[in-house]
């Protein structure tokens, strides 16, 4: 479920936050499920429980999850389009990809396909999840 990668370069908490992110992404974790308790998600994820809380806190300023005192984190009921600044966080993460790209030597070409390709595995990953329509108006 959540495997963090010690050794990549992208923070402990950003990629829990980031695989907690795709599994509702991908309708494996709905609006109202429960996550895991910080606990249990620090001895999933073999980090310690402050990576874990980080990684909670960094989903609930996004607005992707709610804590409830005394009953637990859930998924928020409204998922998709609830942060306001959102076109334009993805607008900084696609210009640093672009630039990273161009950093590495990669033709913009090369970079458009390989955006594709994964838009398209997403895609196909969304509609295998159990509980998933299937039709193209309930993918993001």
């Amino acid at each position: 479920m959540i495997e963090p990668d010690p050794s990549s370069p992208v923070p402990l908490y950003q990629q829990i936050s980031d695989q907690l992110r795709r599994l509702i992404a991908v309708g494996a974790l709905k609006p109202g499920d429960r996550l895991p308790t910080v606990r249990d998600l620090a001895v999933q994820a073999r980090v310690n429980r402050n990576t874990a809380a980080r990684a909670i806190q960094r989903l609930e300023g996004e607005g992707v999850v709610r804590t409830r005192v005394g009953q637990g984190t859930f998924v928020e009921r409204s998922v998709a389009g609830i942060d306001p600044r959102r076109d334009e966080m993805l607008d900084r993460r696609v210009e640093e990809l672009v630039l990273e790209a161009h950093s590495l030597g990669l033709p913009l070409e090369e970079l458009e396909r390989r955006l594709s390709k994964s838009i398209e595995a997403f895609n196909r990953e969304c509609t295998s999840a159990p509980g998933r329509a299937s039709d193209d108006g309930d993918r993001r």
